[in-house]
C-alpha cells in the first residue's frame, strides 16, 4: 500500500533554508525511502536543468527545447519490487506537469531493474522501440541486471501510431520523451545503489533513435549504445517499409492532403524541429557505440550512416574521431533479436576508458 509522506514537508518552513537545498534534500529523502512511498516534490518554479545561456549557436538554442523546471516533477511513487534471481523489478511513477504546457499533468512510468550486486552500480537507461511492446526492453534490462547493472526502462505513454496526431506535433512527442528521460536521470541520481558517474543509455530500433536523441541532450549520461537506430526522422518515416509507421504515415497524408511521399518528406523536414542528428556534435564520438544493420528495410542503411556521421568528428585529431561501430548483415529484426550479444559488447565499451 502506498504511503504518503507529503505531509512531512509542510512542517519545514520554506523560508528557513535556501530553496534549492530544501528541494533537493526533500526529493532525495523521499526517493531513497522504502518502496511504497509517494512524495510531493515542491521545487523552485523558475530553475531549469540545462544550464544553457543565451547563445547565437542554433544548436544550443535548440537544446533549450529540452529544458524543464524542477517544479514540473510533482510526485514520485515507488512501488513494491518483485524479487527475481539476481535482481528485483519495481514500477515507478512520476507525476509531471507537462514541460511543454500542452497536455496538463500526466503520469510517466519507469520500470526499474535493480541488480543484487553491491553498489553503487553502473546503471543504464533504456528507451523503448517503436510499437510500445515492452518485451524486448524487459529482456534487455534483465540481461543488464544479470551482468551487474541497474536498468531503468522509460515506458512510452504516447503511441507513435496515433493516426489522430497532426504531423506537426511529432516533434513535441520526441521532446517530451527526452525530457522524461532527463527526469529519469534525476531520479536515478538519488538512488544510493546507482553510481551516478556511470550512467549509460541503450535502445534498439526506434529505441535507438530515442537513445541517440537523449544522449545528445543529456550530458549526465556518460556513454550510449544503440542497435539499428538512425537519424533524420522525416527521411526514416518516409522511406521505411515497417508496416505500423507506414500505415500511420499514409493515414496522416490523407488527413492533411499530402499527395506524394516526396511532398510528405518536404513537409516533415519543415515540421520537425528536433532530430538526433542535431546534437551529435555536442558529444564525444568515443562515447557512442552503434550496431549498424545492413540491408535494413525498417531503418534504411543511409539513415544509420547519417547518425554515425552526425556523431563523428573527422577533422579532429590525426585520423579523426568516430563512434565505435559493429556491423550486422542480418537485417533489422534478426539484428535486434541478437541484442544479448551486443549488450555484452556494449558493457565492455561502457567500462573501457
Amino acid at each position: 500500500m502506498t504511503r504518503v509522506i507529503g505531509t512531512l514537508l509542510t512542517i519545514i518552513s520554506l523560508s528557513s533554508m535556501p530553496p534549492l537545498l530544501y528541494a533537493g534534500t526533500a526529493f532525495e529523502q523521499g526517493l531513497v525511502s522504502a518502496p511504497g512511498t509517494e512524495l510531493a516534490v515542491p521545487l523552485p518554479p523558475v530553475e531549469t536543468r540545462s544550464g544553457i545561456t543565451a547563445s547565437t549557436d542554433p544548436i544550443l538554442e535548440k537544446l533549450k527545447l529540452f529544458d524543464y523546471r524542477k517544479s514540473d516533477m510533482l510526485y514520485v511513487t515507488r512501488n513494491h519490487a518483485a524479487a527475481h534471481h539476481g535482481y528485483s523489478v519495481e514500477p515507478i511513477e512520476l507525476l509531471i506537469r507537462d514541460p511543454l504546457r500542452q497536455i496538463g499533468v500526466f503520469k510517466q512510468r519507469y520500470t526499474y531493474y535493480k541488480t543484487y550486486l553491491p553498489g553503487p552500480r553502473p546503471t543504464v537507461i533504456i528507451s523503448m522501440h517503436f510499437t510500445g511492446d515492452r518485451s524486448i526492453s524487459d529482456w534487455a534490462a534483465r540481461h543488464f541486471a544479470k551482468k551487474g547493472y541497474n536498468a531503468a526502462i522509460i515506458n512510452t505513454r504516447e503511441s507513435l501510431t496515433d493516426e489522430n496526431r497532426p504531423l506537426d506535433k511529432l516533434s513535441d512527442l520526441f521532446i517530451r520523451e527526452a525530457i522524461t528521460g532527463r527526469m529519469c536521470v534525476d531520479l536515478l541520481e538519488t538512488f544510493p545503489e546507482v553510481d551516478k558517474e556511470k550512467l549509460y543509455a541503450f535502445g534498439i530500433s526506434m529505441g535507438g533513435i530515442r537513445t541517440a536523441l537523449l544522449f545528445g541532450v543529456e550530458l549526465r549520461i556518460k556513454k550510449a549504445g544503440e542497435i539499428s537506430g538512425g537519424g533524420d526522422i522525416p527521411g526514416i518515416i518516409t522511406d521505411t517499409h515497417f508496416f505500423p509507421p507506414e500505415r500511420t504515415r499514409n493515414e496522416r497524408m490523407k488527413a492533411e492532403g499530402i499527395s506524394s511521399l516526396e511532398e510528405f518528406r518536404a513537409y516533415m523536414e519543415k515540421a520537425m524541429t528536433v532530430d538526433p542528428l542535431d546534437f551529435g556534435r555536442l558529444r564525444n564520438p568515443e562515447d557512442f557505440i552503434m550496431v549498424i544493420s545492413h540491408d535494413d528495410q525498417f531503418v534504411p542503411d543511409a539513415y544509420q550512416e547519417k547518425l554515425y556521421n552526425a556523431f563523428s568528428k573527422p577533422k579532429e585529431g590525426r585520423y579523426g574521431r568516430y563512434p565505435a561501430v559493429i556491423h550486422s548483415t542480418l537485417g533489422h529484426l534478426h539484428t535486434a533479436m541478437h541484442y544479448a550479444r551486443y549488450i555484452d559488447r556494449f558493457i565492455v565499451f561502457f567500462e573501457g576508458e
